[in-house]
């Protein structure tokens, strides 16, 4: 998983937006997966995301202080199957949208103005350093979370990337 995690730093620390969003969107995935490895995509996702990612899309909102979600793992699995396999942005035509039609991600400007999580009708507006931080430090949090047997049993699943100098298959 640290070869996913220092990716995705990586990608920020570069200021490589494109990358820092597919790695992002695609973490959530990783991590369902071992946890729930016989569930259906779409619905692992969306559990992994709602129990480690959403509450920091979770915020008061109003004059009552109501809790407001301005990010369901729902509407981010459909993000991710949009941007993954079709470069877009709208999630209007996928199912597992929940609130949310279309996503303006915005990167770090001169003056860092705060727009990270502003909702404009159905659209939701996310600094993409902000966004894929969240997703980076959610991910390192749940797999701190895991004990060593658990850890242990991704071995050999996982993407490895070998060295050509000292391959041994």
């Amino acid at each position: 998983m640290e070869g996913f995690f220092d990716g995705l730093d990586q990608t920020v620390r570069e200021r490589n937006w494109h990358a820092a969003l597919v790695m992002a969107l695609t973490l959530p995935d990783i991590c369902a997966k071992i946890v729930s490895p016989t569930e259906r995509s779409g619905a692992r996702y969306a559990a992994w995301f709602d129990e480690h990612v959403k509450p920091k899309y979770t915020r008061p909102s109003g004059r009552g202080g109501e809790e407001r979600v301005f990010l369901s793992g729902g509407d981010c699995y459909a993000l991710r199957c949009a941007l993954l396999h079709e470069g877009s942005t709208d999630i209007t035509p996928h199912r597992a949208r929940q609130v949310l039609e279309r996503f303006h991600f915005c990167r770090p400007g001169q003056f860092n103005m705060p727009i990270h999580c502003n909702q404009a009708n159905a659209a939701l507006i996310l600094m993409v350093d902000d966004f894929a931080t969240d997703i980076l430090t959610a991910a390192r949090a749940w797999w701190t979370s895991l004990d060593e047997a658990e850890r242990a049993a991704t071995e050999g699943r996982l993407l490895v990337i070998r060295n050509t100098d000292n391959l041994s298959l």
